[in-house]
Protein backbone atom coordinates (compact mmCIF):
# COMPACT_ATOMS: atom_id res chain seq x y z
CA UNK A 1 0.00 0.00 0.00
CA UNK A 2 2.75 2.34 1.05
CA UNK A 3 4.72 1.68 -2.49
CA UNK A 4 1.42 2.16 -4.50
CA UNK A 5 0.98 5.86 -2.51
CA UNK A 6 4.36 6.58 -3.26
CA UNK A 7 4.17 5.78 -6.82
CA UNK A 8 1.28 7.91 -6.93
CA UNK A 9 2.47 11.46 -5.35
CA UNK A 10 5.74 10.89 -7.69
CA UNK A 11 3.48 10.50 -10.47
CA UNK A 12 1.36 13.83 -9.26
CA UNK A 13 5.62 15.44 -8.73
CA UNK A 14 6.36 14.79 -12.11
CA UNK A 15 2.64 15.82 -13.99
CA UNK A 16 2.96 19.02 -11.74
CA UNK A 17 6.82 19.98 -13.16
CA UNK A 18 5.75 19.00 -16.70
CA UNK A 19 3.14 21.63 -16.27
CA UNK A 20 5.47 24.32 -14.71
CA UNK A 21 7.75 23.63 -17.35
CA UNK A 22 5.00 24.13 -19.83
CA UNK A 23 3.52 27.15 -18.67
CA UNK A 24 7.57 28.75 -18.35
CA UNK A 25 8.32 27.88 -21.78
CA UNK A 26 4.54 29.60 -22.76
CA UNK A 27 5.11 33.05 -20.21
CA UNK A 28 9.25 33.04 -21.37
CA UNK A 29 9.87 35.55 -23.81
CA UNK A 30 12.34 35.41 -26.18
CA UNK A 31 15.39 37.16 -26.84
CA UNK A 32 15.58 40.47 -28.50
CA UNK A 33 17.23 40.31 -32.02
CA UNK A 34 19.74 42.33 -32.82
CA UNK A 35 19.13 45.64 -34.36
CA UNK A 36 20.08 45.60 -37.59
CA UNK A 37 22.13 49.08 -37.24
CA UNK A 38 24.34 49.32 -33.87
CA UNK A 39 24.56 52.80 -33.09
CA UNK A 40 27.00 54.71 -30.85
CA UNK A 41 26.55 55.03 -27.37
CA UNK A 42 28.67 58.11 -25.97
CA UNK A 43 30.45 58.22 -23.32
CA UNK A 44 33.20 59.76 -20.94
CA UNK A 45 34.52 56.86 -19.57
CA UNK A 46 38.25 57.87 -20.42
CA UNK A 47 40.03 54.96 -17.67
CA UNK A 48 37.33 52.63 -18.03
CA UNK A 49 38.40 49.84 -19.71
CA UNK A 50 42.01 50.05 -17.58
CA UNK A 51 45.64 48.55 -18.49
CA UNK A 52 45.39 46.35 -22.07
CA UNK A 53 48.19 45.34 -24.06
CA UNK A 54 48.57 43.97 -27.50
CA UNK A 55 51.81 42.52 -29.80
CA UNK A 56 52.84 40.51 -32.58
CA UNK A 57 54.22 39.52 -35.95
CA UNK A 58 53.59 40.06 -39.31
CA UNK A 59 55.15 38.28 -42.57
CA UNK A 60 54.77 39.86 -45.63
CA UNK A 61 55.51 38.74 -49.72
CA UNK A 62 55.95 42.47 -50.06
CA UNK A 63 55.61 45.65 -47.65
CA UNK A 64 52.97 48.07 -49.53
CA UNK A 65 52.44 51.13 -47.90
CA UNK A 66 49.09 53.20 -49.64
CA UNK A 67 49.86 51.73 -53.33
CA UNK A 68 54.23 52.10 -52.92
CA UNK A 69 56.66 48.97 -52.02
CA UNK A 70 58.48 49.63 -49.32
CA UNK A 71 60.49 46.17 -50.22
CA UNK A 72 61.50 46.77 -53.81
CA UNK A 73 58.80 43.77 -54.06
CA UNK A 74 60.87 42.02 -51.65
CA UNK A 75 59.46 39.97 -48.19
CA UNK A 76 59.34 41.44 -45.25
CA UNK A 77 58.77 41.01 -41.81
CA UNK A 78 57.43 43.32 -38.81
CA UNK A 79 56.99 42.83 -35.03
CA UNK A 80 54.85 45.15 -32.76
CA UNK A 81 53.74 46.02 -29.60
CA UNK A 82 50.94 48.33 -27.84
CA UNK A 83 50.12 49.19 -24.67
CA UNK A 84 46.75 50.69 -23.56
CA UNK A 85 45.44 52.59 -20.23
CA UNK A 86 41.52 53.51 -20.93
CA UNK A 87 41.50 55.35 -24.44
CA UNK A 88 45.13 56.25 -23.99
CA UNK A 89 48.20 54.39 -25.91
CA UNK A 90 51.37 53.98 -27.63
CA UNK A 91 52.78 51.68 -29.85
CA UNK A 92 56.21 50.70 -31.32
CA UNK A 93 56.91 48.85 -34.45
CA UNK A 94 60.03 47.65 -36.69
CA UNK A 95 60.34 46.39 -40.24
CA UNK A 96 62.93 45.63 -42.33
CA UNK A 97 62.78 48.16 -45.80
CA UNK A 98 64.54 48.05 -48.78
CA UNK A 99 64.33 52.49 -49.94
CA UNK A 100 66.71 54.85 -51.68
CA UNK A 101 68.47 55.51 -48.59
CA UNK A 102 69.07 52.46 -47.68
CA UNK A 103 67.81 52.96 -44.06
CA UNK A 104 68.27 49.75 -41.18
CA UNK A 105 64.74 49.43 -40.26
CA UNK A 106 61.74 51.65 -40.69
CA UNK A 107 60.73 51.93 -37.04
CA UNK A 108 57.10 53.74 -36.31
CA UNK A 109 56.90 55.32 -32.30
CA UNK A 110 52.80 55.99 -32.43
CA UNK A 111 50.37 57.74 -29.37
CA UNK A 112 47.03 58.92 -29.58
CA UNK A 113 43.39 58.86 -27.67
CA UNK A 114 40.66 56.11 -28.88
CA UNK A 115 37.41 56.51 -27.46
CA UNK A 116 35.31 53.39 -28.06
CA UNK A 117 31.88 54.58 -28.04
CA UNK A 118 29.98 50.89 -28.45
CA UNK A 119 30.53 49.77 -31.78
CA UNK A 120 31.70 53.53 -32.84
CA UNK A 121 35.62 53.71 -32.85
CA UNK A 122 37.31 57.04 -32.78
CA UNK A 123 41.26 57.01 -32.85
CA UNK A 124 43.33 60.21 -32.76
CA UNK A 125 46.97 60.13 -33.16
CA UNK A 126 50.50 60.64 -34.55
CA UNK A 127 53.32 58.63 -35.76
CA UNK A 128 56.97 59.46 -35.99
CA UNK A 129 58.53 57.28 -39.14
CA UNK A 130 62.29 56.97 -37.92
CA UNK A 131 64.74 55.38 -40.70
CA UNK A 132 68.08 55.22 -38.96
CA UNK A 133 71.23 55.06 -40.60
CA UNK A 134 71.09 56.40 -44.12
CA UNK A 135 72.87 56.96 -46.98
CA UNK A 136 71.50 60.39 -48.86
CA UNK A 137 71.58 60.38 -52.86
CA UNK A 138 72.95 63.17 -54.91
CA UNK A 139 72.68 63.93 -58.81
CA UNK A 140 76.50 64.03 -60.28
CA UNK A 141 76.65 67.81 -60.95
CA UNK A 142 73.38 67.90 -61.07
CA UNK A 143 72.33 65.56 -63.73
CA UNK A 144 72.60 61.54 -63.80
CA UNK A 145 73.19 58.96 -62.57
CA UNK A 146 73.61 59.55 -58.72
CA UNK A 147 76.79 59.32 -56.15
CA UNK A 148 76.14 58.61 -52.28
CA UNK A 149 77.82 61.60 -51.76
CA UNK A 150 78.15 65.64 -52.90
CA UNK A 151 81.19 65.16 -55.23
CA UNK A 152 80.56 68.64 -56.43
CA UNK A 153 79.19 72.54 -55.84
CA UNK A 154 76.24 71.55 -58.44
CA UNK A 155 75.20 68.44 -57.26
CA UNK A 156 71.74 68.21 -56.55
CA UNK A 157 70.38 65.76 -53.55
CA UNK A 158 67.80 63.38 -54.76
CA UNK A 159 66.98 62.30 -51.09
CA UNK A 160 66.59 63.82 -47.81
CA UNK A 161 69.91 63.41 -45.64
CA UNK A 162 67.09 61.67 -42.76
CA UNK A 163 63.94 61.15 -44.48
CA UNK A 164 61.92 60.37 -41.16
CA UNK A 165 59.07 62.35 -40.69
CA UNK A 166 56.00 63.04 -38.38
CA UNK A 167 52.10 62.65 -39.67
CA UNK A 168 49.11 63.11 -37.70
CA UNK A 169 45.67 60.99 -38.28
CA UNK A 170 42.71 60.49 -37.18
CA UNK A 171 40.62 56.75 -37.86
CA UNK A 172 36.84 56.12 -37.16
CA UNK A 173 35.27 52.79 -37.39
CA UNK A 174 31.75 51.77 -37.00
CA UNK A 175 30.72 48.15 -36.42
CA UNK A 176 27.28 49.05 -38.55
CA UNK A 177 26.46 45.36 -36.81
CA UNK A 178 28.00 41.49 -37.39
CA UNK A 179 28.27 41.47 -40.81
CA UNK A 180 29.74 45.05 -41.90
CA UNK A 181 32.34 47.63 -40.57
CA UNK A 182 32.79 50.74 -41.70
CA UNK A 183 36.26 52.73 -41.44
CA UNK A 184 38.04 55.92 -43.28
CA UNK A 185 41.52 57.55 -42.95
CA UNK A 186 42.61 61.18 -42.67
CA UNK A 187 46.43 61.71 -42.35
CA UNK A 188 48.34 64.83 -42.56
CA UNK A 189 52.43 65.39 -42.85
CA UNK A 190 53.70 68.82 -42.75
CA UNK A 191 57.25 67.51 -43.72
CA UNK A 192 56.87 64.59 -46.04
CA UNK A 193 60.00 62.34 -45.99
CA UNK A 194 61.71 65.44 -44.89
CA UNK A 195 61.28 67.32 -48.03
CA UNK A 196 59.59 69.92 -47.29
CA UNK A 197 56.81 68.84 -48.92
CA UNK A 198 52.78 68.97 -46.81
CA UNK A 199 50.81 66.02 -47.65
CA UNK A 200 47.30 64.36 -47.05
CA UNK A 201 46.39 60.96 -47.05
CA UNK A 202 42.15 60.65 -47.18
CA UNK A 203 40.75 56.76 -47.24
CA UNK A 204 37.88 55.35 -47.20
CA UNK A 205 37.52 51.49 -46.11
CA UNK A 206 34.95 49.07 -45.41
CA UNK A 207 35.07 44.83 -43.92
CA UNK A 208 32.41 42.30 -44.15
CA UNK A 209 32.34 39.37 -42.58
CA UNK A 210 29.69 37.34 -44.47
CA UNK A 211 29.46 34.24 -42.36
CA UNK A 212 29.03 36.04 -39.08
CA UNK A 213 27.79 34.05 -35.95
CA UNK A 214 28.56 30.45 -37.37
CA UNK A 215 31.88 28.21 -37.45
CA UNK A 216 32.92 30.30 -40.31
CA UNK A 217 33.17 33.57 -38.79
CA UNK A 218 36.77 34.08 -39.05
CA UNK A 219 36.62 34.25 -42.81
CA UNK A 220 35.85 38.59 -43.91
CA UNK A 221 36.43 40.29 -47.14
CA UNK A 222 37.38 43.84 -47.18
CA UNK A 223 38.65 46.84 -49.22
CA UNK A 224 39.77 50.26 -49.25
CA UNK A 225 40.56 53.53 -51.61
CA UNK A 226 42.64 56.54 -51.03
CA UNK A 227 44.10 59.39 -52.50
CA UNK A 228 47.63 61.00 -50.93
CA UNK A 229 48.15 64.43 -52.19
CA UNK A 230 52.16 65.57 -52.14
CA UNK A 231 52.89 69.03 -52.42
CA UNK A 232 56.48 70.61 -53.49
CA UNK A 233 59.60 69.83 -52.26
CA UNK A 234 62.30 72.11 -50.93
CA UNK A 235 63.80 74.21 -54.05
CA UNK A 236 67.18 72.22 -52.71
CA UNK A 237 65.82 69.14 -54.40
CA UNK A 238 66.08 71.13 -58.43
CA UNK A 239 63.15 70.32 -61.00
CA UNK A 240 61.00 67.79 -61.89
CA UNK A 241 60.37 66.50 -66.01
CA UNK A 242 56.54 66.30 -63.79
CA UNK A 243 56.13 70.13 -63.26
CA UNK A 244 58.22 71.74 -65.66
CA UNK A 245 57.90 75.10 -64.60
CA UNK A 246 58.62 74.44 -61.06
CA UNK A 247 61.61 77.00 -59.87
CA UNK A 248 61.48 79.56 -62.83
CA UNK A 249 60.66 83.14 -62.38
CA UNK A 250 60.31 84.85 -65.73
CA UNK A 251 63.29 86.10 -66.06
CA UNK A 252 64.52 82.60 -65.79
CA UNK A 253 65.84 82.94 -62.84
CA UNK A 254 65.65 80.43 -60.21
CA UNK A 255 62.24 80.73 -57.87
CA UNK A 256 61.81 79.97 -54.21
CA UNK A 257 59.18 77.09 -55.51
CA UNK A 258 60.62 73.43 -55.28
CA UNK A 259 59.21 70.25 -57.76
CA UNK A 260 55.49 68.85 -56.90
CA UNK A 261 55.57 65.11 -56.50
CA UNK A 262 52.83 63.14 -57.93
CA UNK A 263 49.63 62.81 -56.43
CA UNK A 264 48.18 59.47 -57.15
CA UNK A 265 44.76 57.44 -55.93
CA UNK A 266 45.34 53.85 -54.05
CA UNK A 267 43.40 50.82 -53.63
CA UNK A 268 43.35 47.65 -52.27
CA UNK A 269 41.09 44.28 -52.17
CA UNK A 270 41.21 41.01 -50.34
CA UNK A 271 39.99 38.25 -48.25
CA UNK A 272 41.20 36.85 -44.64
CA UNK A 273 40.99 34.15 -42.32
CA UNK A 274 41.01 34.26 -38.65
CA UNK A 275 42.26 31.29 -36.46
CA UNK A 276 42.69 31.91 -32.68
CA UNK A 277 46.08 34.47 -33.06
CA UNK A 278 46.92 33.90 -36.69
CA UNK A 279 44.90 35.50 -39.62
CA UNK A 280 46.32 34.86 -43.16
CA UNK A 281 45.47 37.77 -45.77
CA UNK A 282 45.64 37.61 -49.60
CA UNK A 283 45.54 41.11 -51.08
CA UNK A 284 45.60 42.80 -54.32
CA UNK A 285 47.04 45.88 -54.58
CA UNK A 286 47.45 48.94 -56.79
CA UNK A 287 47.30 52.56 -58.09
CA UNK A 288 47.43 55.16 -60.71
CA UNK A 289 50.99 56.09 -60.52
CA UNK A 290 53.10 56.28 -63.63
CA UNK A 291 56.17 54.41 -63.28
CA UNK A 292 57.74 58.34 -63.42
CA UNK A 293 55.71 59.12 -60.95
CA UNK A 294 56.92 56.39 -58.89
CA UNK A 295 60.33 57.49 -59.29
CA UNK A 296 59.49 60.81 -58.05
CA UNK A 297 57.72 59.94 -55.00
CA UNK A 298 60.58 56.86 -54.65
CA UNK A 299 63.84 57.90 -55.72
CA UNK A 300 64.44 54.15 -56.80
CA UNK A 301 68.35 53.88 -57.39
CA UNK A 302 67.30 51.69 -60.59
CA UNK A 303 65.37 54.65 -62.30
CA UNK A 304 68.43 56.70 -62.45
CA UNK A 305 69.88 54.13 -64.34
CA UNK A 306 67.12 53.97 -66.71
CA UNK A 307 67.26 57.59 -67.06
CA UNK A 308 70.79 57.86 -67.90
CA UNK A 309 70.32 55.41 -70.91
CA UNK A 310 67.50 57.40 -71.83
CA UNK A 311 69.11 60.63 -73.54
CA UNK A 312 66.20 61.55 -75.33
CA UNK A 313 63.55 62.14 -72.69
CA UNK A 314 65.51 62.22 -69.34
CA UNK A 315 63.23 60.55 -67.61
CA UNK A 316 63.38 58.24 -64.76
CA UNK A 317 61.11 55.37 -64.07
CA UNK A 318 60.62 52.83 -61.15
CA UNK A 319 58.68 49.33 -60.92
CA UNK A 320 58.14 49.98 -56.94
CA UNK A 321 54.49 50.50 -57.34
CA UNK A 322 51.74 49.18 -60.10
CA UNK A 323 49.23 46.36 -59.08
CA UNK A 324 50.41 43.68 -57.12
CA UNK A 325 49.18 40.60 -55.25
CA UNK A 326 50.41 40.16 -51.89
CA UNK A 327 49.93 37.18 -49.09
CA UNK A 328 51.16 37.98 -45.05
CA UNK A 329 50.36 35.78 -41.80
CA UNK A 330 50.16 38.07 -38.37
CA UNK A 331 50.08 36.67 -34.98
CA UNK A 332 48.45 38.36 -32.56
CA UNK A 333 48.47 38.31 -29.14
CA UNK A 334 46.70 40.78 -26.63
CA UNK A 335 46.31 40.81 -22.73
CA UNK A 336 42.45 38.89 -23.72
CA UNK A 337 44.18 36.48 -25.03
CA UNK A 338 45.64 34.84 -21.99
CA UNK A 339 42.24 34.84 -20.06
Amino acid sequence: MKSVLFAGVAALALFANGAYAADDAKTAKPEPAKPLVAWPEPNLDVFDAGFDYAYGAKFMSDYIVRGISNSAHRPAGSVYEELRYGWFYTGLAATNVTLATSPLAEIDITAGIRPTWGPLTLDFGAIYYAYPSNHQQWFIGGAIPVTTFKNSYTALPTTAFDPSYVEIYFKPSWAVNDYLTLGGQIAYAPNWNNYSAHALYSEINAKVVPFANTDYSGLSLSGAFGHYYIGNSSPAYGGSYIDPDYAFLATGILGTKGFKFASYNTWNVGASYNWNVVTLDLRYYDSNLTRAGCFLNTSDPAGNYVASVNTLTGQSSSSWCGARFVASLSIDFSSATFK
